[in-house]
């Protein structure tokens, strides 16, 4: 949806000397292959298959069948700009010698496609000249594309160095027609001395006020943002269903960024505060959305770039379509609560039914920023309480543990099964909760299938909470057929894998499969699943 597209990186173009000619890294942006990477010459060319996004077939120049995921789209009508980097403007890398005017048309002919394909009417690639010259003029002037790339500052200088400056004419009428985008013309603008680092393509006699979206002069409908609601993370949410969504960005990776969809009845120019409860501005942001649901990201920043404190926050949408016309703003109302950090649990299963002294208990952590009332359950996954730890309990900044030996409030054995751990805190800011699914049972399965018909494989990986001794053994009973045994395959004394494939016959039903063990306590572990047939 972006009006306007600006690159400033590494350019792979065509035709270079890296054969063979193909678009998986060629004619799209060289990035860092991790965010945040300061090395610049660190880097991975995602191409124009990239860029374009989908399965383009060998036609395009991509490998068959590739899934090159979505793409970037722009808006229609965009203005793209490839700034200083090589090959798109017609020239090769540093050090290489000049090219001719055809291998000059093939390269910005070439990277210029990508961003017309991709929605552009008009893409300029300037070598020299600050990109900024470009993003002035499209706001500033009132001329065609072709008059801001004729039109040059008064600080000529050098004659030599003309490129950074803007039009340099010395050859004035090389335009050619693209090869690559039916309708579009290339315009080159080569230097005596330096070669070609000025290139404009696409449609040139499109104008800035046309790119800056005067729109019908007839529309005076206001565009209609509705379904404004917030994400609530499924292992964080607040005291209760009325509260609004809670995230929680420390840092952890737990909730950290809020996501809010909204739904515009036309594409629209977003302006977006988030104040805090006092009604103080804490971040704001200008955006452009297109028309249809929409999700967007909020990571707990202000403008300074530092976490916001805990409270509440109202983020308001206000939109304004290309007409100029306003929209009723809409306030989706959140809380930012960071009290609580890296809930976990050690080990994930473990199994104290037994009563053996073997994987006996289960040690719960949190990290608390900030003194907090705890309230600390074990609950089923339907949220009865089986254990409560602490109620109201308040604790100061620091690490606070509680190890579950598996047993219920009553003094009873907790039923082999699948719990959560739930720990709420309480702060003047608010209360939210946490939670962790922990298993109380001797062996852990994952399943490639947990429903399935005659004549599937089913492959598992079996968990074990206490040490074995020899291999744990699988039988399985399907409904109407003798019960059969399966070979597990021990990777080591707590983890084994193996396969089957259910029999025909018989009738559909609940397929009961047995696990039995061994510990090296001499106990024995026995533990049922079930598995739907169809």
């Amino acid at each position: 949806g972006a009006a306007f597209f600006a690159y400033l990186g590494h350019g792979n173009g065509w035709p270079s000397p890296y054969a063979p000619f193909q678009e998986d890294s060629k004619n799209g942006l060289g990035l860092n292959p991790t965010d945040g990477d300061t090395n610049t010459n660190d880097v991975k060319y995602y191409g124009r298959c990239y860029f374009l996004g989908g399965t383009p077939g060998s036609a395009e120049n991509c490998t068959p069948g590739k899934n090159y995921g979505g793409g970037i789209h722009l808006a229609n009508n965009a203005v793209g700009l490839l700034n200083r980097l090589c090959y798109a403007d017609g020239n090769g890398e540093p050090g290489m010698a000049l090219p001719t005017q055809d291998v000059a048309f093939q390269r910005a002919d070439n990277f210029s496609s990508t961003l017309l394909a991709a929605g552009a009417r008009t893409v300029f690639a300037l070598g020299w000249q600050p990109g900024v010259d470009l993003a002035s003029a499209l706001v500033n002037t009132h001329q065609s594309m072709e008059g801001f790339f004729e039109s040059r500052d008064a600080t000529n200088g050098d004659p030599h160095y003309l490129p950074f400056h803007g039009w340099v004419g010395w050859k004035p009428n090389v335009y050619i027609d693209s090869v690559r985008t039916p309708g579009a013309t290339v315009h080159l603008d080569p230097d005596q001395y330096s070669g070609f680092l000025r290139s404009v393509s696409g449609d040139l006699g499109f104008t800035t006020d046309q790119w800056l979206g005067a729109g019908d002069p007839n529309d005076t409908t206001p565009p209609e943002l509705t379904d404004v609601t917030g994400t609530q993370a499924s292992n964080t949410f607040p005291a209760d269903s009325s509260s609004p969504t809670v995230f929680t960005p420390n840092g952890d990776g737990i909730s950290d960024v809020l996501t809010f969809k909204y739904t515009l009845s036309e594409p629209s120019y977003l302006d977006v505060s988030i104040a805090n409860s006092s009604g103080s501005l804490v971040r704001h942001y200008t955006g452009y959305s297109a028309e249809g649901t929409t999700s967007e990201t909020w990571n707990g920043k202000s403008n300074a770039g530092t976490i916001v404190s805990d409270g509440r926050f109202d983020i308001t949408i206000t939109p304004t379509d290309r007409a100029g016309n306003p929209g009723t703003p809409k306030t989706l109302s959140v809380k930012v609560m960071t009290a609580m950090r890296a809930p976990s649990v050690t080990p994930g299963l473990f199994y104290a039914a037994d009563g053996d002294a073997l994987a006996a208990t289960q040690t719960q952590k949190v990290t608390l920023d900030k003194p907090s009332n705890l309230t600390w359950k074990v609950t089923q996954l339907d949220g009865t309480v089986v254990r409560t730890a602490m109620t109201s309990e308040a604790h100061d900044v620091g690490v606070v543990s509680w190890v579950w030996d598996g047993m219920d409030d009553s003094g009873l054995p907790a039923a082999n099964g699948i719990y959560w751990m739930v720990i709420t805190s309480d702060t003047a800011a608010g209360t939210y909760s946490h939670r962790i699914q922990v298993r109380q049972m001797p062996f852990k399965v994952t399943s490639n299938k947990w429903t399935a018909t005659a004549g599937t494989k089913i492959t598992w990986t079996v968990n074990t909470a206490e040490t074995q001794t020899g291999w744990v053994k699988l039988s399985v009973k399907q409904p109407g057929l003798a019960k059969y045994s399966v070979s597990l395959a021990k990777w080591s004394s707590i983890l084994y894998k193996g396969s089957f494939t259910l029999k025909s016959g018989g009738t559909a039903g609940v397929v009961v499969l047995t696990l039995t063990g061994t510990d090296t306590g001499g106990g024995t572990d026995v533990q049922l699943v079930n598995l739907t047939l169809n």
